[in-house]
């Protein structure tokens, strides 16, 4: 009877060295340190520390992390490309990758001949990839490419004869990772929609970056951290675990580097009677955050100091794109908003309820002026805070808009 586990690793951890290895590593290793854990060297990188996991027949498993988290070191292990140093990985039936297309293609060979020599990399018999050849070569859409040379293919050719004799290995298991992204847009469909039919009748393991991709396709998710499995569940649950962390990780590095103000050669000019001394974003229970996921509050306070006479003041902010992209401006005169001001220092605020911009990085610019005239502003600053946003949304652009379709039949 089969077994309904395809893959499955038990306390597996992987370690690469950095030098040849001594006699003495080889002793700490037969002796690990506490808590059964291998013993550690200066000079070794532990890649996947005690992992432990099963991928079921029919599953496709999402894996996420940052890099160096150990994904591709994982797909190598299923893969056997690398031994675990320690622990058990089994896989039944065979494996298919559509990882690094074109691999094991050969330069001066022809696009038929690295059909045959490539399928034969990936596990099939001679009499397989002739069965398959007229399938793989529609598939690429290089029929009439394939006595040509490959070292004389783009990059995108390259890879849609990759993707091509991969699809066509009818593998077990399936090893993927970003390769939904090669070549043009019709390609990817094609990709897309070939990679959800194998889904029906293949056992797929899935390294993505695309948390959108991975929401979409994956039953279950995996999320790897320094080579130790942080969360596993149901993909909605680790996304928001993990966009969480990364939140919270990028906002302590922000906030314990480098003070983040107005970029050197950017513009400042004004008058001078009312002065902007600081902006700063913060989140909708008032709290300092620069890193925000789409959806969040967001508010943008502005600290302000009068120099001066002035009039008529207001104040206006705009957002725009790390490329400078204006994505939405405003300000307090064609709001209607009264702005009371007194002596000394003061502070105004504009508050985005469930701000919809997609994955990025923002600058804020902002400014006060009389009367709306903002040709000669009090005091205006060009990118003078920045903000980051995260995202799962699978949506493409800057901002996710409220849509619906509808399809009358």
């Amino acid at each position: 009877m089969k077994s309904d586990m395809l893959v499955q690793f038990e306390n597996v951890s992987k370690c690469y060295t950095r030098r040849p290895r001594t006699l003495r590593d080889s002793v700490q290793r037969l002796f690990p340190g506490r808590g059964g854990r291998p013993a550690e060297t200066e000079h070794e990188f532990w890649a996947v520390r005690e992992v432990t996991f099963g991928v079921q027949r029919g599953e496709t498993l999402g894996i996420i992390g940052p890099n160096g988290a150990g994904k591709s070191t994982i797909l190598k292990l299923i893969a056997g490309i690398t031994a675990p140093t320690s622990g058990r990985v089994t896989v039944e039936g065979r494996v298919g990758t559509l990882i690094e297309l074109g691999a094991g293609f050969h330069q001066d060979l022809t696009g038929r001949e690295n059909i045959y020599l490539n399928g034969t990399l990936l596990g099939l018999q001679r009499r397989e990839i002739e069965e398959r050849f007229s399938r793989i070569a529609a598939f690429s859409g290089l029929e009439d490419f394939l006595d040509v040379p490959v070292k004389y293919y783009s990059s995108g050719m390259y890879a849609k004869l990759g993707f091509a004799i991969a699809a066509h290995v009818e593998a077990d298991v399936l090893l993927t990772d970003e390769i939904l992204a090669v070549g043009d847009v019709a390609f990817q469909r094609q990709c897309l929609k070939t990679f959800e039919a194998l889904q029906a009748s293949t056992t797929i393991v899935f390294v993505s970056h695309d948390l959108a991709a991975i929401k979409k396709v994956c039953s279950r998710a995996l999320w790897l951290r320094e080579g130790t499995v942080r969360l596993a569940g149901p993909p909605e649950k680790v996304i928001e675990a993990y966009l969480e962390s990364m939140q919270q990780e990028r906002e302590e590095s922000l906030r314990t580097g480098r003070p983040l103000r107005q970029e050197t050669g950017v513009r400042r000019w004004g008058s001078g009677e009312i002065e902007i001394e600081e902006v700063a974003t913060y989140d909708g229970q008032g709290r300092p955050q620069r890193v925000f996921k789409t959806f969040d509050d967001v508010v943008i306070r502005i600290r302000y100091r009068v120099n001066g006479a002035f009039r008529d003041p207001g104040f206006g902010v705009k957002i725009c794109t790390q490329e400078d992209v204006f994505i939405h401006g405003t300000n307090t005169f064609i709001q209607g908003v009264p702005v009371e001001i007194g002596e000394g220092a003061g502070i105004v605020e504009l508050h985005y309820p469930r701000l919809a911009l997609l994955a990025g990085t923002y600058w804020l610019t902002v400014g006060a002026t009389s009367g709306n005239d903002w040709s000669t502003p009090y005091d205006v600053q060009e990118r003078a805070q920045k903000f980051e946003v995260l995202t799962a949304q699978p949506d493409g652009g800057l901002a996710c808009l409220d849509h619906r379709w509808r399809h009358d039949v």
